[in-house]
């Protein structure tokens, strides 16, 4: 029996053409893509958001290490720190140097790698690739590298706090700068500072540098600060 009345027009209750299907098809599947789109970019600016938080927690745990190596050599006649947990022991003054061992926020393990008496050549092979040059000093490791090591001069803290601080290192940028450290130091050699392998780009630079793995955070290269340090996030104290 025909489902259309005799001006042509569909009979009540009949049942939408073949065609008219399709069509509603094809805007269930848009919409489903257009929700799926959607949700991948929301899902991307939440893992530049944690990136940018971790880069911030970087900041603020190298200055807390930095300033806790300046006042350990004040009070021990310009001598090092040989491992991080000796920042934890009371000095002369009654105090400890550091609140905690702070985690490196971008290592899984929260490990550091440390800097050591010497120095460090960096420059620029024909590639445009950064080298750095280990050089004197008592590090055990020597020669030439194109990134910093990946498996010597870490240590391992605990704890956390976010803020973003001031000082820093600038980045090895042209040939044949001198770092006045060796990046290759190990946990029983004087600990002249610490910094991250992460050679990603970072959001903003930090002392004229602009990836995380050329962040020194050393009493060597960062000046005293001249008021308070910023306050870290207390809801990531414990990672």
């Amino acid at each position: 029996m025909s489902s259309f009345g005799n001006d042509g027009r569909p009979e009540p209750g009949a049942c939408p053409a073949a065609g008219e299907r399709g069509v509603v098809f094809i805007w269930v599947l848009v919409s489903l893509f257009i929700l799926a789109v959607m949700l991948m970019a929301a899902v991307q600016p939440a893992s530049i958001v944690a990136k940018r938080e971790n880069e911030q927690e970087l900041i603020f745990r190298g200055e807390e290490y930095t300033e806790a190596i300046r006042q350990y050599q004040t009070e021990h006649a310009g001598t090092f720190p040989t491992r991080l947990e000796d920042l934890l022991k009371e000095g002369p003054k009654r105090r400890r140097y550091i609140r905690r061992l702070y985690r490196n926020p971008f290592d899984p393990e929260g490990k550091w790698s440390l800097l050591a008496p010497g120095t460090t050549v960096v420059s620029v092979d024909e590639n445009g690739k950064t080298v750095y040059t280990p050089q004197g000093g008592t590090a055990t490791r020597s020669g030439t590298t194109t990134t910093p090591p990946q498996g010597s001069g870490t240590s391992t803290g605990t704890g956390g706090a976010a803020g973003m601080g001031r000082g820093g290192q600038g980045s090895p940028g042209g040939k044949n700068k001198v770092l006045p450290f060796r990046i290759d130091g190990k946990e029983g050699q004087p600990i002249l500072g610490v910094y991250c392998r992460l050679e990603d780009r970072s959001f903003v630079e930090y002392r004229g540098a602009s990836k995380y793995s050329e962040w020194f955070f050393s009493p060597l290269v960062i000046p005293p600060p001249q008021g308070p340090l910023k306050q870290g996030n207390p809801d990531k104290m414990a990672k």
